[in-house]
């Protein structure tokens, strides 16, 4: 259903979605959400550093913030360095 807007009003401005905002972030490198049994959802972020990964911590706070507000639970939250990554060869 439609909002309705007053003549002469602005609609509210649309909210970027958190993908769009993390894929320019200077540093980010990727990010997976795993969703296992009992609808339970982990994100593992990729930085190309500690110090750029703790630079987009506020933002990345504020969307915890929203998310318990919508009844999605902040569990747990840590970070560490990558020991190993693995891609496909193209």
């Amino acid at each position: 259903m439609a909002t309705p807007t007053v003549p002469g009003s602005r609609p509210p401005p649309r909210r970027e979605r958190p993908a769009g905002i993390l894929s320019r972030a200077p540093g980010f490198v990727a990010m997976s959400l795993v969703e296992s049994e009992g609808n339970a959802r982990t994100a593992v972020v990729l930085w190309e550093s500690q110090a750029q990964a703790d630079a987009f911590r506020g933002e990345a706070e504020s969307w915890g913030h929203a998310m318990d507000e919508l009844g999605h639970r902040v569990e747990t939250r840590d970070a560490g360095e990558v020991m190993e990554h693995i891609t496909l060869r193209a």
